[in-house]
Parts: C-alpha cells; sequence; structure tokens
C-alpha cells in the first residue's frame, strides 16, 4: 500500500513540473495555411500593404531615459521585427517588399495614425515609443488580414486597387502584438504573436499564418530592448518555418 502511494505521489510531482514546464515554455500556438491551388516553386513578389507593431506594455520610465539619451526607439525594434518577417518569409517563397506609392490607395479618409504625425522625425519617434506602437512606412493603413476571409468582396476590391500587371503578385498584411505578461506574480516576459496573410491576383486568400513567441523571464521588471523583442521573435519564426503548413485555408482561424 506504501508503495502504491509513493508511486502516485511521484506520478503526481512528475506530472506537476511537467505542467510547471508547459506554463514557462508558453503553450505557443503556431500554424500556417496555405491554399491548396497555391504552390510557387519560385520567388513570388509580395506587396507589403499592411505591417504594424504595438506592444500593451507601456512606458518603462528607465528605458524611456535611455532612450531621451539617444538609445533606441520604438520604431527599431519595429523595423527589426519586419526585417527578420521577410527574411522567414522567403522559406514559402514570398519576396516581400514595400512600395508605398502604391500602398497608399489602400489609406481609408480617416488614417488611425495622422494624430502621431508632429512635422518632426525625432518628435514621432518619442511619441510611438510614448504611444507602443509603429507602423512600416511604406505600408497603408489597411489591415485586411483581420476582415478579408469573411467579406471576398472587400478583398477583391482592396487587391483590385493596388494590383499591377503580375498576376503571380500577392499582398500581404500583417501585424506584431507584443503583450507584457505576468507570470507567478513576481516573473515577467513579453509575448509577442505575428499575424500575417497574403491575397493573390483575384483577392483570394492564399497563405496565413499565426505565430508566437516569448521573451525569457526577469524578476520584477520586465525590460524593454531591442535584444529581448529579436530573440522573441526569431524564435516565433522558427516555429512557423518549421511547422507543417496545412494545405486549406481556414474562414474562421484567429488572427
Amino acid at each position: 500500500m506504501y508503495a502504491v502511494r509513493k508511486f502516485a505521489g511521484r506520478k503526481f510531482m512528475m506530472l506537476s513540473l511537467a505542467g510547471l514546464a508547459l506554463l514557462l515554455s508558453g503553450c505557443a500556438t503556431t500554424w500556417v495555411e496555405k491554399s491548396a491551388d497555391w504552390e510557387p516553386k519560385k520567388p513570388t513578389e509580395a506587396l507589403l500593404c499592411y505591417y504594424n507593431v504595438q506592444s500593451n506594455g507601456g512606458v518603462d520610465v528607465i528605458d524611456l531615459g535611455k532612450q531621451a539619451a539617444g538609445g533606441q526607439a520604438f520604431d527599431d525594434v519595429g523595423m527589426r521585427t519586419y526585417k527578420l518577417m521577410t527574411k522567414s518569409l522567403e522559406k514559402f517563397n514570398l519576396s516581400v517588399s514595400a512600395d508605398r506609392n502604391r500602398a497608399k490607395k489602400l489609406d481609408s479618409i480617416a488614417k488611425e495614425y495622422k494624430d502621431l504625425d508632429t512635422g518632426s522625425s525625432g518628435a514621432n519617434r518619442l511619441l510611438g515609443s510614448l504611444t507602443s506602437q509603429w507602423r512600416h512606412p511604406g505600408s497603408s493603413d489597411a489591415p485586411f488580414h483581420r476582415y478579408s476571409n469573411l467579406n471576398p468582396k472587400m478583398a477583391q476590391d482592396l487587391v483590385g486597387k493596388v494590383r499591377g500587371k503580375n498576376k503571380e503578385e500577392v499582398f500581404l498584411s500583417g501585424e506584431l502584438k507584443i503583450e507584457d505578461q505576468d507570470q507567478f506574480l513576481v516573473f515577467k516576459r513579453y509575448r509577442l504573436i505575428l499575424s500575417l496573410k497574403a491575397l493573390d491576383y483575384k483577392g483570394n486568400v492564399v497563405f496565413q499564418s499565426r505565430a508566437e513567441g516569448f521573451t525569457n523571464l526577469t524578476f520584477l521588471r520586465n525590460p524593454w530592448s531591442e535584444e529581448r523583442i529579436e530573440t522573441a521573435m526569431a524564435k516565433a519564426l522558427e516555429k512557423m518555418t518549421n511547422v507543417e503548413a496545412k494545405k486549406e485555408i481556414s474562414t474562421f482561424n484567429n488572427l
């Protein structure tokens, strides 16, 4: 009887440790979907239509002081994540490039970010850090990755405004959310969620993905640094490029 209780106790401890490890690892949800009719065998041009980075972590006074002294700004982190993302998409034969002259055709009348334009590049950088948001300067303010699956007519209209003569070209929309998380009350980390979607020449969804990554845990304070975010982004993208792609586009997958 004692042996049975001892075995049960060990099993409970092992399960508890496994559960703790799972919590610390983040239980990341990463997936990729591609249309069964879309299998590019060579690099395909992908026009960047929208890419936004935002954080709910707020502004850390210490990190803000570093920026005021000539350090990093939020748009530095944004551009670094963008470069990592475009490099990873090459493995899916997507060659991403920005063209503001084309993307601006998607701009809505009420510009979501117009109040962030102070007329001064330095002030814009500081304001972007204060509000913890950044949009790629070559993209538009039309985040069609959020709704195009449910509104095919809207997707067709969007593509109709920016497509050119290349019928193989696709049109990319995505965003990166950075969440400030507490773990076990005294530990902190950032959670990164990358959402991407590409439409073809006719406005059909041919590629969509979601990837998650986490920074290392820190005690009490969650310092903001390009290196921490960049490392977490690289981990998320590594998972995305290694996961088995589903050859079907789901209508209701949450991005």
